[in-house]
């Protein structure tokens, strides 16, 4: 759920996470993207793994992927998008966190993996993902790629890097809405 950093609720340090967008190319030409469900209901998500400051964001991000959903992969450079979201903590409270959403061209998928009892993973087109994630700061990462619009990255404290802008959008983002860009092979 995003809030805005003004909220009571998102008020303090905020927590920053790693996530990767993992994407493949199918047999007809057609780009596919994988969300994760846990086994136990809930709403679809991508991968994503708290800050480490023994881990680089790429590495974490490639990290939960493969713990998370089983697979491999190159993490692209640059982020896809960020946004803010509350998460709920294991006492009870939320607490704002930050998650920066990398692309992540999927080379392989493993049968067995850390988590795999514990998640459902599912390709779908990218247009179909938009619709079905109900976090909101994600399904504007993900309409934006389908749309080829640079998402509106939220406002965040000055200690936080900034999104590189190129040409008017987002690095990592479509420049044009009829093609979506992630990072080269």
């Amino acid at each position: 759920m995003m809030q805005s950093l003004n909220d009571p609720a998102a008020s303090g340090d905020l927590l920053r996470e790693h996530a990767a967008l993992p994407w493949r190319m199918n047999c007809d030409g057609n780009l596919e993207v994988m969300l994760l469900r846990p086994r136990r209901g809930g709403s679809w998500r991508v991968p994503a793994a708290r800050f480490s400051v023994t881990r680089t964001e790429l590495q974490s991000a490639d990290r939960a992927a493969f713990q998370e959903a089983g697979i491999m992969g190159r993490v692209g450079s640059e982020p896809l998008g960020r946004y803010v979201a509350l998460r709920l903590r294991p006492c009870g409270s939320r607490k704002a966190v930050e998650v920066t959403v990398h692309g992540l061209h999927v080379w392989g998928t493993l049968v067995s993996w850390p988590n795999d009892v514990k998640v459902i993973r599912r390709w779908m087109a990218p247009a179909e993902a938009a619709v079905s994630i109900e976090e909101a700061g994600l399904r504007d990462i993900f309409a934006s790629l389908v749309s080829g619009a640079a998402p509106v990255q939220p406002e965040l404290p000055s200690c936080s890097r900034t999104v590189a802008v190129r040409n008017g959008s987002v690095s990592g983002l479509a420049s044009s809405p009829t093609t979506v860009r992630f990072a080269p092979c």
